[in-house]
């Protein structure tokens, strides 16, 4: 390859023909096939396209196993693809038209079928990470097979079901969307062999995927008796999982019926109580009231007044949803609580908010700063009566079924945790016999080979007995329930390779005592399981809306996907960069548990901890609305005002600064650590950690970093992402071109990542400059290597996170509908993956960038690290951003 430049033709040509008068006698078939693929790899950049397509013909069909020649193939056919329908869209033209002709359209599909063959027999050849990388590009394709499936789809069909049910095991959250699309039957096949082979990695998944789309199946009302008909002949999502979910308890029956023991008390005993919800509510609200003070809408007065009016309409919801009538049964438990509290909070809220004049008259008599003003007192109101809740509950007292249940560690012998029929295990019984004779007449006997032999025998002899005792369809350890998150993405081996469910770690009991720990100005309940392993793992219960969850799956994936190529890149290797994904398990629609530590703490939990300030974010407010109102004049203009504005902010800003101590964190891990080596040591891994988390929170427009959303572990130093989700532009903005605004494109924000003080004064200016700014430029060169093999992904985690953005802002919507809507976003979601793309390259180091001699070659992230630190910028944050920590 080293006549392989692309800048020299004539190098070029002198490979090609140094290959051609190679004797390959001398040469293996894989060498040979090898060969055959440089071969082709010339011709492909002398323009030869269809001679390469004959030399990686050539090339597989002398060794087929050879991995790499099959990946080399496939990129040649999607190269052709690509340029195919450019092509096709230049000779097209005209604006109006830009849809690609139907025989263009076919040729491309043909061309990416070719691609996604050569790449599945790839995987299937090889099954390495190099190889399963391109499962995304796989996926992306069926893009392009239009509205009815098509050559993408079979081919997915005949070709992805023969590999293994643990390659997909990474895009679990992807093949279920799916299930609304037209590979849906394609996709159903494949995990169909995850629920047989692999159910508990899919069963938390698939259950709340179901119930999900369950809900919005309901929710559509049929128009017309021909809708329905229409509807039973095309398998909808419901119906494919559905399917799914009675094909899990059909083959797991006795895991599938503790699972949902287990889940049922989950939900229903772990509830929060209504004052902790309607908390949740109000604090919500009184976060979008106080970004709307801060910045007003621009234009008349009567747009202000809407904007109250929305306010007070949202209000009113409020109040019909928690202090509506209750007919139910009052004897149950549950209406004596929903009506104790009505008795002590519905009178004095709607006397508040005067919501029976609002509704008789329709205007509103109070301003938005009255109406944030009476929302922060029922804030501090519920505040007084959450807080009375103990830190730490009995599990007895909650739910006695889980605080009884006990389960039994399995055996550890390979397969015995396999979901297998018993037909096969005395097919693979024979095969063995019948091998075993083989080597017994053709080798020569030996101890250790005898040994083996006779250890695979007891291990089929116990398969067997498992399977007859169990019914015929499961192993040995099969329906013992494992703990959560122990498969791709929210955990991986060292090897990453094929999971073992006999060596994972299963459920033996619940820890007696639950935690109750405060997040976000909420309550969230810490329960542990006791692994068979000996060791504690601990979730969080946290409740939220169906897309909270989803976005925190992606999360799983993205950190799970970058964590492989900072493995793989050189210069993050050398600086021992690294992610690790946070293992997500949806329970119900509304219901998640996150995988927790008791060594976890946010930067909100040290202040409290150690600070004797209270209510600094109360005390920010009325010093900044006091010099507001001694300096604010009537008669200033605009642009007079906002300077006015800003200046009083950073003076209220930096007396702040005075009254909060920059070393309160710093302090509370040298009381944490023994000693100043442990110190040091956390500090590095820190630093190195928060570069990773800050590359990608600048990246991928994360801004919700709040001191309670900062979470890291005080042992190890790891930078968790909670709540890590994207930022899209709401209001809309407008296109090239165009005079129409469009929204979902991912916002620019104004602070890239967060470094406040604490955290500049416990990283230090020396490791600042020596690892943190290194270690970014580091990650994103490493990324932007490997920004071909990442495309496709960003675009399936990208695609899938925007459609469930846009669904949770507005009405449920059918499969019809949203495929739909997808193709309506097409275009934002390139644009998005560029933007993404464009921003780690922005990032990387490049000496050929133009910049001068003496400007550093890491200038870009030495910018976003002066932009972070700027009081000018931290004083405009919102004030539950809290900058002066």
């Amino acid at each position: 390859m080293a006549y392989h430049n692309s800048e020299s033709e004539l190098e070029r040509t002198g490979g090609l023909n140094l290959i051609n008068t190679t004797n390959l006698s001398f040469f293996d078939d894989s060498q040979k096939g090898e060969l055959f693929r440089l071969k082709a790899s010339f011709l492909q950049s002398l323009g030869g396209r269809s001679k390469a397509n004959q030399a990686y013909c050539h090339a597989v069909q002398i060794c087929p196993s050879y991995a790499k020649g099959w990946v080399s193939w496939g990129g040649l056919c999607k190269s052709l693809a690509d340029l195919t329908a450019k092509q096709s869209e230049t000779s097209v033209g005209s604006e109006a038209s830009k849809d690609v002709s139907p025989s263009s359209a076919k040729k491309v599909s043909q061309y990416l079928a070719q691609a996604m063959g050569c790449y599945l027999e790839a995987i299937q050849c090889a099954g390495d990470d190099k190889s399963r990388v391109h499962l995304a590009k796989c996926l992306w394709m069926l893009t392009k097979d239009g509205s009815s499936p098509g050559v993408l789809c079979q081919t997915l069909e005949t070709r992805g079901a023969l590999l293994p049910s643990w390659i997909w095991l990474p895009w679990i959250p992807q093949l279920l969307s799916s299930l609304y699309r037209v590979e849906a039957c394609a996709v159903k096949a494949i995990l169909a062999k995850i629920v047989k082979k692999h159910p508990q990695s899919l069963y938390f998944s698939l259950r709340a995927f179901y119930l999900e789309r369950r809900d919005i199946d309901r929710s559509q009302n049929p128009e017309s008796p021909s809708n329905s008909q229409q509807h039973n002949k095309i398998p909808s999502a419901v119906s494919h999982s559905e399917e799914l979910m009675t094909s899990l308890r059909r083959d797991h029956y006795t895991l599938w019926t503790s699972l949902e023991a287990i889940l049922d008390e989950l939900i229903v005993s772990f509830r929060p109580s209504y004052e902790e919800e309607f908390l949740a509510t109000i604090t919500a609200l009184l976060q979008r009231v106080e970004s709307q003070t801060k910045h007003p809408q621009k234009g008349q007065s009567g747009e202000g007044d809407s904007v109250v009016a929305s306010f007070f309409k949202t209000i009113s919801k409020i109040a019909s949803k928690y202090f509506r009538a209750d007919t139910a049964n009052t004897k149950d438990g549950k209406a004596k609580k929903t009506s104790e509290f009505r008795r002590r909070y519905k009178e004095d809220f709607e006397a508040d908010f005067s919501i029976q004049d609002q509704e008789d008259s329709g205007v509103s008599h109070l301003s938005l700063e009255e109406v944030a003003l009476r929302l922060n007192k029922w804030k501090n109101l519920l505040l007084v009566q959450v807080s009375a809740i103990p830190s730490h509950i009995p599990m007895q007292q909650l739910s006695s079924n889980l605080s009884l249940f006990c389960g039994e560690a399995p055996d550890l012998w390979s397969g015995a945790c396999d979901s297998i029929n018993s037909s096969s295990l005395l097919s693979s019984r024979d095969r063995h016999s019948e091998s075993d004779a083989g080597q017994a007449h053709s080798s020569p006997s030996s101890s250790a080979s005898a040994a083996s032999r006779a250890a695979e025998a007891a291990a089929s002899a116990v398969k067997m007995g498992a399977a007859h005792e169990g019914g015929g369809h499961c192993g040995g350890g099969s329906d013992l329930v494992e703990i959560p998150g122990q498969y791709v993405p929210n955990d991986t081996n060292a090897l990453d390779t094929e999971p073992r469910p006999e060596l994972h770690a299963k459920l033996i009991r619940f820890e007696p005592t639950i935690q109750i720990i405060r997040r976000n100005d909420q309550l969230i309940r810490r329960i542990g399981m006791v692994g068979s392993d000996g060791k504690v793992y601990h979730f969080l219960l946290q409740f939220g809306i169906p897309y909270w969850t989803r976005t925190d799956e992606r999360t799983a994936q993205l950190h799970y996907l970058t964590g492989k190529i900072l493995g793989r890149g050189r210069m993050s290797s050398r600086r021992y960069l690294s992610v690790k994904s946070t293992a997500v398990i949806p329970i119900a629609q509304r219901l998640r548990m996150t995988a927790d530590d008791t060594s976890d703490t946010s930067l909100d939990d040290v202040f409290r901890r150690i600070s004797d300030l209270e209510c600094v974010d109360e005390i920010y407010q009325d010093e900044e609305r006091k010099l507001l109102k001694e300096k604010k004049g009537d008669d200033l203009p605009e642009d007079k005002q906002t300077e006015l504005e800003r200046s009083v902010k950073l003076q209220v800003f930096e007396s702040v600064c005075k009254m909060v101590k920059s070393d309160l964190l710093l302090n509370h891990m040298r009381a944490t650590l023994d000693g100043p080596e442990q110190l040091f040591q956390f500090r590095r891994s820190f630093t190195t950690q928060l570069a990773a988390n800050s590359l990608m929170q600048y990246v991928f427009a994360v801004v919700e970093r709040t001191p309670s959303k900062f979470i890291f572990n005080i042992q190890n130093g790891r930078v968790l992402a909670p709540d890590f989700r994207f930022a899209y532009n709401k209001q809309g903005r407008k296109r090239a071109g165009t005079q129409r605004k469009y929204s979902g494109f991912l916002e620019g924000n104004e602070m890239p990542f967060r470094l406040t003080r604490n955290i500049r004064k416990l990283i230090g200016p020396l490791l600042v400059d020596g690892i943190f700014i290194p270690s970014m430029a580091s990650m994103a060169s490493s990324i932007s290597d490997s920004s071909d093999d990442l495309e496709s992904a960003l675009n399936l985690l990208l695609r899938d996170d925007i459609v469930s953005w846009y669904h949770s802002r507005s009405n449920a919507r059918s499969d019809s509908k949203t495929q739909e809507i997808e193709r309506q976003l097409g275009d934002r979601i390139v644009r998005n993956c560029s933007l993404v793309r464009g921003r780690y390259a922005h990032c990387s180091p490049n000496p050929d960038s133009g910049r001068s001699e003496t400007a550093p070659i890491d200038t870009k992230v030495r910018s976003l690290v002066a932009v972070a630190t700027s009081s000018e910028l931290l004083c405009r944050m919102p004030l539950n951003y809290q900058g002066w920590l």
